[in-house]
């Protein structure tokens, strides 16, 4: 399967957790992947004293914890985090915020893989909520991996249908490359979706018009190069228009997929965006996890694919 070699597990112990838990352990692969858990504790704010009769605010300040309480949630890290087959799991609690704790464990383990709920509730009544999901996803130097509340993944080797949205931006081509990792190694169909924006009118006039022909020649070359024996089902490729978002969920549900994976950068011949806020509203509303390979800076620029079919369709 994909190397993962490094994954920072965000834990937060409830049962959304515990499902995405789950399908990072399938990920994993014994002897070559080890899963790094990590539970995030709210400051222990205390109120300073004396408060005075008549004070208008209160002043607080970190009373932190002593060590047994740290070792104690570790513990339980370790009773409620268990992985199905031999991979080497750590377990680590720490204080603060939650996504910069998050993005910082990522960095200082060497983490390739971040995987965590988009909502969740701690013992102490904390969320692990949309917001810190969209942090993370910003700031992440590596893939996330993100489970909407309520959904149940089904585990890494019973997933059939993976979604690749792109742009062919080189944006793209590193969740690309991942999709057909997994893909192959799964023996999953791998869809790849390209979405066309609606055309362009002023006054009473079509401004822009996109010839959906050059789009289909673009799809079905990504198709030939992924190709190969290495992967049991042929690639398939679709063309469809609208919102990014919308038709990527929609397409989504219609082809039952059960893993997303796609990019949070790229362009598009008309100057869209197939960007971090398309990959957030994907990640807040999917109905299956949602994989987001973040593009390097080098990769931000356009690819000879996407720039012959800007030639077509720009004046």
């Amino acid at each position: 399967m994909y190397p993962f070699r490094t994954m920072l597990f965000a834990a937060d112990f409830s049962e959304d957790s515990t499902q995405a838990f789950r399908l990072a352990g399938s990920l994993a692969v014994e002897n070559k992947t080890r899963i790094v858990v990590l539970h995030v504790l709210e400051p222990n704010l205390v109120v300073e004293e004396p408060v005075y009769l008549g004070q208008t605010t209160m002043q607080f300040y970190n009373a932190g914890r002593d060590e047994a309480q740290y070792e104690s949630i570790k513990r339980k890290l370790g009773e409620v985090y268990i992985p199905g087959h031999a991979i080497d799991v750590e377990y680590h609690t720490r204080e603060g915020h939650a996504a910069e704790e998050i993005l910082r464990m990522a960095d200082e383990v060497g983490a390739d893989l971040i995987v965590m709920g988009t909502h969740g509730r701690t013992g102490l009544r904390r969320l692990l909520a949309g917001s810190v999901a969209a942090t993370v996803l910003r700031g992440a130097h590596c893939p996330v991996l993100a489970l909407r509340s309520g959904n149940r993944p089904r585990p890494a080797e019973e997933m059939r249908v993976l979604l690749h949205p792109t742009d062919f931006s080189d944006g793209c081509e590193a969740a690309l490359r991942v999709a057909r990792s997994l893909a192959r190694d799964l023996g999953a169909r791998l869809i790849v979706l390209h979405i066309l924006p609606f055309d362009l009118y002023l006054e009473g006039r079509m401004a822009t018009g996109l010839d959906p022909q050059g789009y289909h020649d673009s799809l079905d070359m990504i198709r030939q190069r992924l190709d190969g024996p290495d992967l049991k089902q042929p690639v398939e490729t679709r063309l469809c228009r609208g919102y990014e978002a919308e038709e990527i969920l929609r397409m989504a549900q219609e082809l039952e997929a059960d893993l997303i994976v796609m990019g949070t950068h790229g362009w598009s011949g008309l100057g869209r965006l197939l960007m971090g806020s398309t990959a957030e509203s994907v990640l807040s509303r999917a109905d299956c996890p949602v994989l987001v390979v973040k593009a390097s800076r080098s990769e931000a620029a356009p690819t000879p694919v996407r720039a012959a079919v800007e030639a077509e369709i720009v004046p």
